[in-house]
């Protein structure tokens, strides 16, 4: 039990878990508001330093400036929210092929990101159900076997089936199983 209280132990796969399941579970319903927050983000660090590196400027005279940028992404973020669903899809298609089957060329990754992006734009409430219950459910179970490597369960397994196997199976049983959930979960209300 020691073990389970030790907070080194958990902290960032317990955070990872809980990250993916929230969005494996309402996924649809905070997608637009992680598309505002990451242009946000992105407007802060990565706006913030092409305006000072192309404007030739400091911080130091500006320090408004990172905020600026950030609300700017943020603006940015909601018109390419309401604007259209493709690039929403796109970058979480990406995320889940490349995370799914990492082996695959990049054009091939492109090409079913290209087609998730336009079946999200055709479809959006069913298929961001399914793609964002898919992206949450692949983080949860990647830190639900870093938590039991982190607690020796695969090592207790190792009589029985191979450590590299039995984690590879695992993880990917748990994220049918949390995809399958929170599709269900999400899919509840929609006219499909």
């Amino acid at each position: 039990m020691d073990l389970v209280l030790q907070s080194e132990v958990f902290t960032l796969p317990f955070v990872s878990f809980i990250v993916g399941l929230v969005f494996c579970l309402l996924g649809r319903r905070i997608l637009a508001f992680i598309v505002i927050l990451f242009g946000f983000l992105i407007g802060y660090s990565w706006g913030t330093a092409l305006l000072v590196s192309v404007l030739s400027i400091s911080l130091h005279q500006y320090p408004w400036l990172p905020w600026a940028a950030g609300a700017a992404g943020a603006a940015l973020g909601l018109l390419a929210w309401k604007v259209s669903m493709f690039f929403a899809g796109f970058v979480i298609g990406l995320f889940v092929i490349r995370g799914v089957f990492p082996a695959l060329p990049g054009l091939a990754h492109t090409a079913i990101a290209l087609a998730v992006g336009l079946l999200v734009h055709i479809y959006r409430q069913p298929i961001v159900a399914l793609i964002t219950a898919m992206a949450g459910a692949y983080i949860a179970a990647g830190a639900a076997v870093i938590m039991l490597t982190d607690v020796n369960f695969f090592h207790a397994l190792r009589s029985y089936v191979a450590q590299p196997r039995a984690q590879m199976v695992t993880g990917a049983a748990l994220t049918l199983i949390f995809s399958i959930i929170g599709y269900k979960f999400q899919s509840r209300g929609l006219n499909t």
